[in-house]
């Protein structure tokens, strides 16, 4: 891993196209030499360090909603 401020969760936020508003980003990822473009929300996920949780949610309920 990285240490703090080292740009981990920069990196996945960029990945998945989340919390881009502070950021001027362009280009594409590339896994194998494959654009993933938006596929890679479809296919992988993350937790944030952060509880981004409401407690009368059930889990298939926050997963949704996310």
């Amino acid at each position: 891993m990285g240490a703090s401020g080292a740009g981990k969760t920069t990196l996945l936020n960029v990945l998945t196209g989340r919390n881009l508003r502070l950021l001027n980003v362009d280009g594409e990822v590339l896994v194998n030499g494959e654009n993933v473009g938006q596929a890679i929300t479809r296919l992988s996920a993350y937790v944030q360090q952060d509880d981004l949780f409401i407690g009368t949610l059930t889990v298939r309920e926050h997963l949704i909603f996310q």
